[in-house]
């Protein structure tokens, strides 16, 4: 199909409006019938008419290839009978006008919906490539709008850490100060202790006291190291935090 392409382009550069362009049909199909008488009866005279026919199809609807070759058939009859008047009394110069009109019509309008077949498919293919480029471009922008939510999660993930953290650090400072507060009441009472053992005889005593407060002092030792790992734990990152948004933890 390039010739049929190359004369599709060629018609598209040259716009003419409807009746100018019928007129130039006319003059070519009469042109086709001078030809016609020209060359006589020894000579093929189809291939005339059949060239113009071709032309108009790939221009033209089926229907006003219909109408043409009408027109042709009746250009060949009446270039028949003005060569040879003694056949206008037969019936076949009528016959072969009939055959002809036939074999135009079958033959034009078979190229005009075969033109205006491949003329539907390219615009199919164009509206496909363009419904092609309008969903990259949806796909492009879902991806963006994918990354600046899988961002936004890790933003909102970081600000709830840092809230989580905030709210234990202020958590453990208020419940640091009942142990720190006790510590420091076992410090005082140990070093009163420690202050009359230098006064007493019988160290065992002193020392008998001292040490319940000493095990109490070991034990609120021991509930601020859990408050400190407590909040040490919640410094350290979460393996499904750092696996990200979409893999599984």
């Amino acid at each position: 199909m390039p010739v049929v392409a190359f004369l599709e382009r060629q018609a598209s550069r040259i716009a003419m409006p409807p009746a100018q362009r019928q007129a130039v049909w006319v003059f070519l199909f009469l042109a086709a019938g001078w030809l016609d008488y020209v060359t006589g009866p020894d000579v093929a005279s189809s291939p005339f008419y059949v060239v113009v026919l071709v032309l108009l199809a790939i221009v033209e609807p089926w229907g006003t290839c219909l109408g043409y070759s009408f027109l042709a058939a009746c250009i060949y009859l009446t270039v028949d009978l003005y060569t040879t008047p003694a056949r206008a009394f037969l019936m076949f110069p009528y016959w072969a006008a009939t055959s002809r009109f036939l074999g135009f019509a079958l033959s034009s309008i078979a190229i005009s919906l075969l033109v205006a077949e491949r003329r539907r498919m390219q615009q199919s293919e164009r509206a496909l490539q363009d419904r092609g480029k309008e969903l990259e471009e949806k796909n492009r922008r879902i991806e963006e709008a994918l990354r600046t939510v899988t961002r936004l999660q890790e933003e909102l993930l970081t600000r709830e850490r840092q809230n989580a953290i905030a709210e234990a650090i202020s958590t453990a400072v208020y419940e640091m100060e009942r142990p720190l507060a006790s510590v420091s009441i076992y410090v005082e009472e140990v070093v009163r202790l420690m202050t009359r053992a230098h006064e007493a005889d019988d160290l065992h005593l002193v020392l008998d006291a001292i040490q319940p407060l000493a095990e109490k002092l070991a034990e609120r030792v021991r509930d601020m190291e859990r408050i400190v790992e407590d909040v040490r734990s919640l410094r350290k990152p979460d393996p499904g935090d750092l696996a990200g948004p979409g893999h599984p933890r």
